[in-house]
């Protein structure tokens, strides 16, 4: 039995080395890691290495199954590391770069400047805020994030939980939960490189989103009462109005000369973009979103021990994360968990919609106090209460989970998959809203109940109809696939001086003196 032990280890790192290097020959003359085309010319070679394993497997005993498992997996699946778009990520330290990571921080861009960018996308605490629903204008303090935010009267004003901003840039298709701002697709169902966003007509083109889904999604939460406009601009009708107000208090320039006390952004925009251009021309809610855009994009946290295991270190992953990452990759029709049918690829997302039943709660984003989801943008039968699938790498970190925040472990969004019915009850015996951390001191927590138990069941209706398949785990079996799941966490993002890369934490990087000093409990 120790030989056949020794031989099956030996097989299944020839398996991860070798399938790391069938796919890195694939993309030998792109440096810029792997496209999808490229891999099929290579699938003669990893089909065969599937023969080599398999028949060498066959010799081996059975009671080292879950090694011989993910090591098929790895190959029949073409598993790899190589993430399309990680290396052409922008440097941190590009100028541009730095610029948008002082625009994310400044809360000059909340319209009352008491809200910035990183109050509820803040990278120390996984890219988001702690919170099942965001605080936006109505907080207490503006400096608190996370869970010492707390909003004026308890007042809940924003429906959904906030996604996080690691790897957005990796995002081919859409962006928010619903997929307002998203590639448009022609009339043969082929992406263009063009942007829909909410400020044109559902798939139809706005001429000013700019050149990525990143840039395209900073011109909105700005624009939004409830998040960072507050009672801001009341003369201004239209998004586009708000954001000309923004670009002239950033510039100090139009209606908005003197709005900031301390004012140097000129300075940082002109070092930026290498110009000596005037405030007028050079400060515009189009630079200003491109800045963004590339501070989000230069987000590329994917060093995580799944990848290290793939470019093949057999001791990145244990034994329990080996079998979590079998039941992960195995269809639910063999046994497994098929979470792969969704959250599939190497970003670890298909990037549609799909329903899956979880607790609705809230104000929620229709008068009935539902969420409809992606059917608010394009009204379809398939599209009620689905949410845009979100991608699961460094999900052991963007707790709570789902549109609205309303699982607080990795644990029971795995068990709401086995048994959403039960999971759904189990929610609302926890109190529902009144349950969950953000609100457990809310005295009127229960008016987020109200409709809520009749809103999940429709969800859940819905659900039942659809041709979702419910994986069968036992509680190991579940227990395996949450391991696996925080395999999936990069080293640098629990690292806090590694994160600080991405935190202005020097006066230098203050051009406004409103900068977010971001006060929260680790």
């Amino acid at each position: 039995m120790k030989s056949s032990s020794l031989v099956l280890n030996s097989i299944v790192i020839s398996a991860v080395l070798i399938t790391a290097v069938l796919v890195n020959t694939a993309s030998a003359s792109t440096p810029n890691f792997i496209n999808s085309e490229r891999v099929h010319e290579h699938e003669g070679n990893i089909n065969g290495l599937t023969t080599m394993v398999s028949a060498n497997l066959a010799v081996i005993s059975s009671d080292a199954t879950v090694d011989e498992s993910l090591a098929n997996l790895i190959i029949e699946k073409r598993l790899r590391s190589a993430i399309r778009g990680a290396r052409r990520a922008p440097s941190i330290n590009a100028p541009i770069t730095q610029l948008g990571m002082k625009l994310f921080f400044t809360k000059a861009l909340g319209g009352e400047k008491t809200v910035a960018c990183a109050t509820c996308h803040h990278p120390e605490l996984g890219g988001a805020d702690q919170l099942s629903l965001s605080i936006g204008t109505n907080a207490i303090d503006p400096d608190a994030i996370g869970l010492e935010r707390k909003a004026l009267n308890n007042e809940v004003t924003i429906p959904r939980n906030a996604p996080t901003i690691f790897n957005t840039g990796l995002m081919r298709r859409t962006l928010f939960w619903d997929g307002r701002v998203e590639i448009v697709t022609n009339e043969q169902g082929v992406r263009t490189d063009q942007i829909s966003t909410p400020d044109s007509t559902f798939n139809s083109v706005d001429v000013n989103a700019g050149d990525s889904l990143t840039a395209a999604l900073s011109r909105f939460p700005v624009t939004s009462v409830e998040e960072m406009r507050g009672s801001a601009f009341p003369q201004a009708t239209t998004n586009e109005e708000v954001r000309r107000h923004l670009a002239e208090r950033i510039g100090d320039y139009g209606g908005e000369t003197g709005s900031l006390d301390t004012n140097d952004w000129l300075a940082h925009f002109q070092q930026a973009f290498n110009s000596d251009e005037s405030a007028q021309n050079l400060i515009t809610f189009d630079s200003i979103a491109l800045a963004l855009g590339q501070y989000q994009q230069s987000l590329v946290l994917v060093d995580s021990d799944w990848h290290r295991y793939l470019n093949g270190d057999p001791t990145a992953l244990n034994d329990q994360q080996k079998r979590g990452a079998v039941l992960y990759f195995t269809p639910r029709e063999d046994g497994g968990a098929g979470c792969d049918t969704c959250h599939g690829g190497t970003r670890f997302t298909r990037e549609g919609f799909v329903n899956v039943a979880y607790p609705q709660f809230g104000i929620g984003t229709q008068p009935d106090k539902s969420d409809i989801g992606r059917a608010a943008i394009d009204p379809t039968r398939r599209n009620q209460f689905a949410f845009r699938i979100p991608s699961l790498l460094n999900v052991a970190l963007t707790a709570p989970y789902g549109h609205a925040g309303s699982f607080e472990t990795l644990e029971q969004v795995v068990a709401h998959y086995v048994d959403p019915a039960t999971s759904i009850e189990q929610f609302f015996q926890r109190g529902g809203a009144c349950g969950l951390p953000q609100f457990a001191d809310n005295e009127n927590c229960d008016e987020l109940n109200d409709q809520a138990q009749q809103n999940s069941q429709a969800a859940l209706n819905r659900f039942e109809r659809s041709r979702f398949v419910k994986p069968i785990l036992n509680a190991e079996q579940q227990q395996d696939v949450v391991a696996f799941l925080h395999a999936l966490t990069d080293h640098c993002a629990t690292d806090t001086d590694c994160i600080q890369q991405w935190v202005p934490n020097d006066s230098s990087n203050d051009p406004d003196n409103l900068q977010l000093r971001a006060r929260f409990t680790p």
